[in-house]
């Protein structure tokens, strides 16, 4: 009889130890809701088309002077063969003597050039004779700019006026020639006036200018060491007014569309570089630029952020109690799933999920009705229902909050500063300000939630020196 009382006090003793780690060894086991499916929208992402308009100012008195040095040792016109221009039996050398002036209206130039002049010509039985004078020839010169940036000048000499005299030089003397030398003078505007712009042609050309300025605009930029953020414009087109005067200042505007991307990572993938497109000619542009860029909130970055408010918190309901160990987020579709594991009472993955949007009076990306996903829902109804009086989820919401003031700030920051007194070349100047930073649209992509950005500002280039 005392045996089986024995007997019967052991079994009742197992029994209660184990009743007591039953519990203990079930929330050992991970017990893991549905996990949703991460997939994100199939169509190609649109990218952001930006417009920046860029004034143009060259003074009148900045290109004069810069043509009168660059024309300072050259000669304008050099023939020395008698039988040239249709055997004309006349030589002729023209070189730059004093400065010019130059006045503009429309595509139309008007200058004066004073010239130095020396003249051969052929006289009878294979004599010749010499003569040196000075004038001043007063040009017309009509221009375009061409798809190929090059530019197409039409000149011709419309008068002229002698600075000195021209002198024939004799075996007898130096004898007043200017009856004849102006009738040589007028038989030689039409090709005076068709090597100007054959020089024009040879020495002005844009392409490599634009060509230069194109291929640098495409640079990567680090905008931010400690965040990894980078920046890249990449143009797609570009345009150019037709070249007006205003008082004293040659005025155009270029147009350039272009695509802006902000990015974070040690090395961020880019889009390829474009390649510099004709000229397109354009009636007008706008005064403003308008500039539309994306940047990332990658899902490693706001998992970090998540993880510094959430990963060690304690929720209590009743005698029962969770532990977040940790995070993970991904895309569904237009939304963000949040893998959130806890240990304690219940031991296993739940999911959230909510769609990211921007909280204008937070400045903040939130994912906005932040709930539980609807299989982890019907997971927790059967076996865990009181995960749902919990505080669990308000805290989870506010831990999916992403502030973008300092970033925007940043950026508006750092392109303001890019803007002010930019040295394009030495005497080439670019200002502008930045009005506005605002959000266009913030969605789901593949590397976390991005957010669409838009801003408003002025630019100018002012050349000082060429």
């Amino acid at each position: 009889m005392r045996l089986k009382a024995l007997t019967n006090l052991k079994f009742f003793t197992v029994l209660a130890f184990l009743t007591l780690i039953l519990p203990f060894c079930k929330s050992t086991q991970m017990t893991n809701a549905p996990k949703p499916l991460e997939q994100y929208a199939t169509e190609e992402e649109t990218p952001l088309i930006s417009t920046l308009t860029i004034p143009i100012n060259i003074p009148l008195d900045e290109l004069v002077r810069s043509l009168n040095n660059s024309l300072s040792k050259q000669a304008l016109y050099e023939d020395y063969s008698f039988d040239d221009n249709g055997a004309d039996g006349l030589m002729l050398n023209a070189w730059k003597s004093r400065d010019m002036t130059l006045s503009m209206y429309g595509n139309t130039l008007k200058y004066r050039v004073p010239l130095k002049i020396w003249i051969k010509k052929a006289l009878l039985l294979g004599a010749s004779a010499e003569a040196e004078a000075e004038l001043a020839l007063n040009f017309k010169t009509v221009f375009s700019l061409n798809q190929d940036w090059t530019i197409n000048t039409q000149t011709e000499v419309e008068w002229h006026e002698w600075l000195k005299n021209p002198v024939l030089k004799t075996g007898i003397g130096d004898i007043s020639v200017e009856t004849i030398a102006n009738m040589a003078l007028n038989r030689s505007k039409k090709t005076l006036a068709q090597a100007l712009d054959q020089y024009v042609a040879q020495q002005i050309n844009l392409r490599p200018y634009v060509q230069a300025a194109w291929t640098a605009i495409q640079a990567p930029i680090l905008l931010d060491s400690a965040y990894q953020m980078w920046t890249k414009t990449t143009p797609t087109s570009i345009g150019m007014t037709p070249i007006t005067t205003y008082g004293n200042s040659i005025r155009a505007k270029i147009a350039v569309e272009c695509i802006n991307d902000v990015t974070f990572g040690q090395k961020p993938s880019f889009r390829r570089d474009s390649y510099l497109p004709n000229l397109n000619l354009i009636t007008e542009a706008p005064d403003d630029f308008m500039m539309q860029f994306a940047t990332d909130v990658p899902f490693a970055e706001a998992e970090r952020l998540a993880k510094n408010m959430m990963v060690g918190q304690v929720f209590e309901s009743g005698k029962k109690k969770v532990k977040v160990e940790d995070i993970m987020l991904w895309g569904n579709n237009d939304k963000v799933v949040v893998n959130t594991r806890l240990s304690g009472s219940f031991n296993g993955n739940i999911y959230f999920i909510g769609k990211p949007e921007f909280n204008a009076k937070r400045n903040l990306v939130e994912v906005k009705d932040l709930d539980y996903h609807l299989d982890t829902k019907s997971f927790l109804l059967r076996s865990a229902s009181w995960l749902f009086q919990g505080p669990i989820k308000k805290k989870m919401a506010s831990a999916m909050s992403f502030p973008l003031e300092e970033n925007v700030n940043y950026i508006k920051t750092s392109a303001q500063s890019s803007l002010s007194n930019y040295v394009i070349q030495p005497g080439v100047i670019l200002n502008g300000t930045i009005d506005s930073v605002s959000v266009q649209d913030v969605h789901v992509t593949p590397k976390g939630i991005r957010v669409d950005l838009f801003s408003k500002g002025k630019v100018n280039v002012d050349v000082k020196g060429l």
